[in-house]
């Protein structure tokens, strides 16, 4: 219970402490691009609002780059490129979004922490890969946490 409630403490000042604009984007055409909020509904202050954004982009017809940002102090901009067939579109990626416990259904207490990204691939299958954009402050609160 102690180590939950130094991680959400953790995710609170995370949520204090934005950086305005991100990380570079990927050169090429924006594919798809998903933009959300773990705790949109729960600051009172638009400067205390953070935002996670995972987007996919197409220079090449058989390579795509799957990009993830955020303005939060405690994400560092994620990038990888996924082999395709062809041009990509839209309906050829997606993203489950899930909360730092595994859920599906966000709430104050369980905020969403992870995007599931799915890449339709060169032989017809999937690439899937999750993105956590709150390992490092995880990390901290591990650290900061006698005995863990």
């Amino acid at each position: 219970m102690k180590k939950v409630t130094a991680v959400l403490a953790v995710l609170c000042l995370a949520c204090t402490l934005v950086l305005l604009g991100c990380g570079a984007t990927s050169a090429g055409t924006v594919v798809f691009e998903e933009k959300v909020s773990p705790n949109e509904k729960y600051v009172s202050s638009e400067a205390d609002v953070v935002y996670y954004t995972v987007r996919v982009t197409q220079d090449a017809p058989d390579t795509a780059t799957v990009s993830a940002e955020s303005n939060s102090g405690f994400y560092e901009p994620v990038s990888y490129e996924v082999t395709c067939d062809g041009e990509l579109s839209a309906d050829d990626v997606s993203v489950e979004w899930t909360t730092l416990m595994g859920g599906t259904e966000p709430s104050e207490d369980d905020q969403i922490a992870v995007a599931v990204v799915s890449v339709r691939t060169d032989d017809g299958s999937v690439d899937e890969r999750k993105i956590s954009f709150v390992t490092r402050a995880l990390e901290m609160a591990a650290e900061a946490t006698p005995g863990a």
